[in-house]
């Protein structure tokens, strides 16, 4: 079998909008990737025509002969593990910088087995307006050790598909998406991947932009309970479970005051969109796991967050955004 380099793989379904984006953005790359798959999910809107007419690069396209949904749509595109050395996934409406590629390979090149390196990503909306950075762009390598990045896997600190790169070297993927994490499938999959690992490598440099839009499928899946509240904090404890010592009295406060943040900052977005019932739920389903004491301190910080990040600082806020 012939391998490739670095083999880019966009898993789309009816991505007419943005899927032109990313494909020019993988053309402009300084180190182009050796290959380009899209598979397409059963589209049946114009994406076959965008990407069977993209003539800036080779694409090679797949069509599922049926829809398969989104996580197995994502374990089609690990089966290319073993052809590549590098393997990145890449969301049909997000786009990479042009030195992606060039700066992440970089930081990888010295793994012998797998390894993953992610960069800092740019939050943009529909129109390509700039909303936020994940982090300090201070240009900083970080070297992480596997219990680091499980802990930080555990808090759900920021981690886009967009801005990471698996180095498969040649080798199969070592673990899939799992369908029971609809919308925290990435940061179960980061977690189960990088136990795998002899190289973690982050880099504060924002490469890769990630898009806000209406038809996210983390907002397609917003209203369903589970994927919304219940997920996320099996996935927390699950990835927390992969560290070696079992957390303590305070690592379990710490983790269950994350969660009433993050339900929190939901339940707000929801009484802001003009739906204070389905807020309600989601205040009934995730306070019993924080506890009342640990939530109504964590309603406290939601609001100084809101207060200095929107009020004070004057960041944008997609209103389709429940997470931020």
């Amino acid at each position: 079998m012939n391998c490739s380099r670095i083999i880019t793989v966009i898993p789309v379904y009816n991505g007419q909008a943005f899927i032109g984006q990313t494909l020019a953005s993988v053309a402009q790359q300084t180190l182009r990737p050796d290959r380009v798959i899209v598979i397409d999910d059963g589209s049946t809107d114009a994406t076959p025509e965008i990407v069977r007419g993209f003539k800036e690069l080779a694409c090679e396209y797949i069509r599922n002969p049926a829809n398969l949904g989104v996580i197995k749509n994502y374990n089609r595109a690990l089966d290319f593990a073993k052809e590549t050395d590098y393997l990145q996934i890449l969301h049909a409406d997000d786009v990479i910088n042009p030195d992606f590629y060039q700066v992440m390979t970089e930081l990888l090149k010295d793994c012998p087995g797998r390894g993953m390196a992610w960069c800092l990503d740019e939050r943009i909306d529909e129109n390509n307006q700039s909303l936020s950075l994940s982090g300090k762009p201070d240009g900083r390598v970080k070297a992480v050790s596997k219990d680091q990045f499980l802990r930080a896997k555990a808090e759900f600190r920021n981690q886009a598909f967009c801005a990471t790169l698996f180095k498969t070297n040649q080798k199969p993927a070592p673990c899939l998406y799992e369908p029971d994490f609809l919308i925290v499938n990435d940061m179960v999959f980061y977690a189960d991947f990088a136990i795998h690992c002899q190289r973690l490598v982050q880099i504060n440099l924002p490469l890769a932009k990630y898009r806000w839009h209406g038809s996210n499928t983390t907002s397609a899946y917003a209203p369903t309970m589970q994927s919304l509240v219940l997920d996320e904090w099996k996935a927390m404890m699950r990835n927390e479970g992969h560290r070696e010592t079992p957390p303590g009295f305070f690592r379990k406060l710490k983790l269950k005051g994350l969660f009433a943040v993050r339900s929190g900052i939901k339940a707000k977005r929801f009484r802001q969109n003009g739906n204070p019932d389905y807020a309600g739920k989601i205040v009934q389903a995730a306070q019993p796991i924080a506890g009342r004491p640990l939530w109504i301190a964590g309603q406290a910080l939601v609001e100084l967050r809101d207060l200095a990040l929107y009020q004070i600082g004057g960041r944008p806020r997609h209103p389709k955004n429940i997470y931020g």
